[in-house]
């Protein structure tokens, strides 16, 4: 019995539909990473992780010392540049290549005296007395304050009223 074209081609749709969700059950269930290789993926993570970290504190340490070591160099360089002076005779050889025949003295500079501030420290004692503080009552309010208070948002005589911000803005947008 020979199958017509047809119904080999309808027959081979057929078990394509059968066997195509069958073999998609299979691969989902089966087609998973053993547990080793899950573990052995979480070490992986957790050792790049931590490499990116040390590399980031290397590189911060390395930038700090670079730093100092540009630093250091610079204070060499002051202290090296700032420490040259003249004697006597190279001062005056100068002073005459600049036609000025007799130097300028040097400025001496004095010393401020060192300003000391006193700072008085009182020693407070924790105890019930000093946290209730029993000894001073409370004070009784300011009325005449309370009163002044009070009658603030009251117009005053001699004073004028502040103008309507709204119809300022209004009528400059009018114009």
């Amino acid at each position: 019995m020979a199958l017509s074209l047809f119904q080999g081609i309808g027959l081979g749709l057929f078990v394509a539909l059968v066997l195509i969700p069958t073999v998609r059950w299979f691969w989902k269930r089966f087609d998973m990473p053993s547990k080793f290789a899950i573990e052995t993926l979480r070490q992986q993570k957790e050792d790049a992780a931590e490499a990116s970290m040390w590399a980031s504190i290397e590189a911060k340490v390395q930038a700090e010392e670079d730093a100092r070591r540009e630093w250091d160099i610079r204070q060499r360089e002051k202290e090296e540049n700032s420490g040259k002076s003249l004697n006597a005779e190279q001062s005056a050889e100068v002073w005459n290549k600049l036609g000025i025949d007799t130097p300028i003295k040097a400025v001496e500079r004095e010393e401020a005296p060192p300003v000391v501030i006193e700072k008085k420290e009182e020693v407070i004692q924790l105890t019930m007395e000093n946290a209730l503080n029993l000894e001073n009552k409370p004070q009784a309010p300011d009325w005449e304050l309370i009163e002044k208070m009070s009658n603030l948002d009251k117009p005053v005589e001699g004073v004028p009223e502040a103008p309507d911000l709204d119809q300022l803005n209004d009528s400059q947008d009018i114009d």
